[in-house]
């Protein structure tokens, strides 16, 4: 496949800051907002039909489950509830299909970042383009999902927040895998190298992201489906502050 490599001056690259990165991401992001929202709906239609489907086969049993928390919640011993929710017929096989689907349906994140990429450089989004991470590097850019949530995974074990500060090193990994072709692992040490000498700025743009993208859950929930891809959006800034803005491939 074709690689995004080669940078021109089309489209805008936002100063190494934080600020300048963040008003970058907020600019663009609000010229493709409403594909922001179709790309979440896809992705949970698509990932909730299919482990329902999924779950209904291996005999999740939902009833038991229900029981199990309401008796945590009479109880108020929610020390032991991880324990006794993997004991439940199904749970852990429920679990592990979910994550196969989600990490299969990962490159569709990577089409709201080509999407991002139209909206800089002022382009006509076409629908097609939301499915663009599965004709270009799909197995690295699902590697890549692999490997990144492994990592934050065991960071997460860590008392939770260590997550927040591995989260800058890979930050640009994504976007790296995409538009330049690379590998997954080319893309997360490319990414860790230049988060190690931009970390400050890196760190203060994920925590930022970060909260910006779960705000959405104060509005009932449904705002998630307008504030959770913003993550993506201060992810492309990143990339074009320190990488350059990507060429656009017709």
């Amino acid at each position: 496949m074709e690689t995004f490599s080669e940078f021109d001056q089309q489209g805008t690259a936002p100063q190494r800051n934080f600020s300048d990165i963040l008003s970058h991401g907020f600019n663009n992001y609000f010229k493709v907002i409403w594909w922001a929202i179709l790309l979440c709906l896809i992705f949970i239609i698509i990932s909730s039909v299919i482990s329902a489907i999924a779950t209904s086969v291996i005999g999740y049993d939902q009833a038991e489950m229900q029981e199990v928390m309401k008796d945590a919640i009479e109880s108020k011993d929610f020390g032991s509830l991880p324990a006794k929710m993997f004991e439940v017929r199904g749970y852990s096989a429920s679990n592990a299909i979910s994550y196969i689907v989600s990490l299969l349906l990962y490159p569709v994140f990577v089409g709201f970042l080509y999407i991002l990429q139209k909206g800089n450089l002022q382009k006509t989004v076409n629908f097609s383009d939301l499915f663009i991470g599965f004709r270009q590097n799909t197995l690295q850019i699902i590697l890549f999902g692999l490997l990144s949530g492994i990592a934050m995974g065991i960071s997460m074990m860590l008392c939770f927040f260590p997550v927040f500060f591995v989260a800058p090193l890979f930050a640009l990994g994504l976007p790296i895998v995409f538009f330049e072709n690379t590998t997954a692992v080319e893309g997360i040490k490319k990414s860790i190298n230049i988060a190690t000498k931009n970390y400050g700025t890196l760190l203060g743009v994920s925590l930022v992201s970060f909260i910006i993208a779960i705000a959405g859950v104060f509005f009932c929930g449904i705002g998630l489906l307008a504030s959770f891809p913003f993550m993506f959006a201060a992810m492309y800034s990143a990339y074009c502050a320190f990488c350059g803005t990507p060429r656009q491939i017709n």
